[in-house]
């Protein structure tokens, strides 16, 4: 169980600069693919088309520095290059392995179909979470009322401002902050076993989506836990690696880059008080799958 543990940790390790890089080769191929199809014959022996499939696994997630925009009753401030990370469950067989607990940790849910050999299509879920570091320093502009925090009131400037939790602020997306998608997707097959029952393949795609966290807010002592709400939108560029086995079951470890604009956050439960925040992420994922046959293949 250690050594599964610490290959899930090392295949989950922040490498911006390499994920970078993958997304930017995805693109490359994913975009040169409309050509190769004109003259590329089909690989029956790894066909996939008439196809559906489904995954599910688990995902770490970093985030840029972003900006936020506060504004409710007697507050409208912005905070700037705000720096966050995500809120990975601990490693426990009875929380990832248990059907009940499965929607814990921060997980990926996804179905498919084949419109082709190699294109296709895919919608789902991606759970991740979002929560700022508490006690940074950033940039504050903007206006507090006394009535509001006698302690915190003014008008801000671009001058700093230390984020204590309990005291003046904290804002996490720790019940989701979910993606929820549709891509278009390419699988190339990189290599195939000589009986052609078990294949790599590069899996490779684009989506846009949805926006729908469920924020708790804390502001100069005031605990709000919201609600699952629709925000804003999101797009995203994926390149993964696909393991499959026997034409039937699939490991898949892929990296997501990704922007989110989220322009509804609700900050105070019903009340009008709403954020407004830019989100750039870089999501790796570990999932595993299976493919179902639909449509018979012709002989």
């Amino acid at each position: 169980m250690k050594k599964v543990k610490s290959l899930i940790l090392y295949l989950t390790v922040n490498t911006r600069m390499r994920s970078f890089c993958l997304c930017a080769f995805a693109m490359l191929v994913f975009g040169q693919a409309f050509a190769q199809d004109a003259t590329s014959p089909p690989d029956f022996s790894s066909s996939r088309k008439g196809q559906a499939y489904f995954y599910w696994g688990y995902n770490r997630a970093s985030y840029n520095p972003s900006d936020i925009h506060f504004k409710g009753d007697g507050y409208d401030f912005t905070l700037y290059d705000v720096r966050a990370h995500d809120l990975p469950e601990e490693w426990d067989a009875k929380v990832y392995l248990n059907p009940t607990q499965l929607t814990i940790p921060q997980f990926n849910f996804r179905i498919g179909y084949f419109l082709t050999d190699k294109w296709h299509i895919s919608g789902g879920w991606d759970h991740m979470k979002y929560r700022i570091n508490e006690h940074q320093q950033v940039k504050i502009a903007g206006q507090i009322d006394k009535d509001r925090s006698e302690e915190y009131a003014g008008t801000y400037n671009n001058s700093y401002i230390t984020l204590h939790p309990n005291r003046f602020l904290t804002v996490e997306h720790t019940d989701g902050f979910n993606f929820v998608r549709v891509g278009l997707e390419r699988r190339e097959v990189l290599y195939s076993s000589k009986n052609n029952k078990h294949h790599v393949a590069f899996n490779g795609g684009v989506s846009v989506g949805a926006m729908m966290p469920w924020t708790d807010f804390t502001l100069f002592g005031e605990k709000n836990r919201n609600f699952v709400h629709l925000a804003g939108y999101g797009f995203s560029a994926t390149l993964g690696i696909r393991f499959e086995f026997f034409n039937y079951g699939f490991l898949q470890f892929s990296n997501q880059l990704g922007y989110t604009h989220l322009m509804d956050i609700v900050l105070e439960g019903r009340s009008s008080a709403r954020g407004e925040q830019k989100i750039i992420f870089n999501e790796r994922s570990l999932v595993a799958g299976a493919f179902i046959p639909i449509k018979r293949k012709n002989k």
